[in-house]
């Protein structure tokens, strides 16, 4: 049952992730960025393991697409997150 709701939301619990992280960094939580950023990607890659081992036919290929895509975005919030850190540490140096 819980399998199944997070395969057909898979989509939205990743957006979820991206505006939590997007929150996160509006308030300056560092670590909370990085750690939705990483979760996000574990989240993509277990999308696609758990998609190798249970699934089969084509929503194997759906669940698959959904997990690169899902890995995809996690690695491009990792980029966000780290250069919205260099940029608050190029501030304080020069303060």
């Amino acid at each position: 049952m819980l399998m199944s709701f997070i395969l057909n939301n898979c989509m939205a619990i990743s957006i979820v992730f991206t505006v939590i992280l997007f929150i996160s960094i509006a308030f300056k939580k560092r670590i909370v960025a990085l750690v939705i950023s990483f979760v996000t990607v574990l989240f993509g890659l277990f999308l696609l393991l758990y998609d190798f081992a249970k699934i089969s036919g084509f929503d194997a290929l759906d669940i698959q697409i959904k997990g690169l895509i899902t890995i995809g975005e996690g690695l491009l919030l990792l980029v966000i997150t780290s250069v919205f850190i260099s940029v608050q540490e190029a501030k304080k140096k020069t303060l």
